[in-house]
């Protein structure tokens, strides 16, 4: 991302504007919550470093943009902002490239929750190729489910309602328990596999996601 890191550590500069615009205070902390710099711990002295980033993020989104590489477009974003990414070019990408996608950014997201409504839109869409919205392995484990299975949810008060599910209780539980243990529930069902839309095993959290 740059010629010399050294030099941009100890170089000072202003936050470039747009990013001083997305500045915000966490607790004890400011944190940048911007779509292509995403920094918890927002630290003066680095600016220069902030700003290079950004600069070459940029760079990067036009190129995307240019050659209509919509999945590296998507990826450039930092995490919390990949689903909002989505959101830009989810009509400018075929039907096997649209579930693959969403496969992907499920995979690596941890706030989905935040953003319920629209991943309740996106796999509710009529597109052809659902399919791939699992890989190999997830529909190998789909095909191995009995006909009639317990599911389970873990949450808070927050995120009570939720479309993932695990097929592992002690997993429910952890998932409930790990931030506040004072607000941990899990949440059963028993459901038919007709039921799940998709299962996601590669977080290794026997993960179903029911369209309910």
């Amino acid at each position: 991302m740059v010629e010399n890191l050294e030099d941009i550590l100890h170089k000072e500069e202003k936050l470039h504007p747009e990013l001083k615009a997305r500045l915000y205070k966490r607790k004890a902390f400011r944190m940048i919550g911007h779509k292509l710099v995403h920094e918890v711990m927002y630290t003066p002295q680095l600016n220069a470093f902030y700003n290079c980033q950004f600069a070459a993020k940029k760079e990067q989104l036009e190129k995307a943009l240019e050659a209509k590489n919509w999945t590296s477009y998507v990826w450039i974003h930092e995490r919390p902002y990949r689903l909002e990414a989505f959101c830009e070019i989810e009509f400018k990408v075929y039907d096997r490239e649209y579930w693959g996608l969403l496969h992907d950014i499920w995979l690596d997201s941890e706030n989905i929750w935040q953003y319920l409504p629209y991943w309740e839109r996106f796999l509710r869409s009529g597109r052809p190729e659902k399919e791939y919205f699992m890989d190999a392995e997830d529909k190998k484990f789909y095909k191995s489910l009995p006909k009639e299975l317990t599911i389970w949810r873990g949450h808070q008060k927050h995120n009570k309602d939720g479309l993932s599910y695990t097929l592992s209780k002690e997993k429910a539980e952890w998932f409930a328990g790990r931030f506040k243990k004072e607000e941990a529930k899990v949440k059963e069902l028993q459901i038919k596999k007709s039921q799940i839309f998709a299962c996601i095993i590669g977080r290794g959290e026997k993960e179903v996601i029911i369209l309910e």
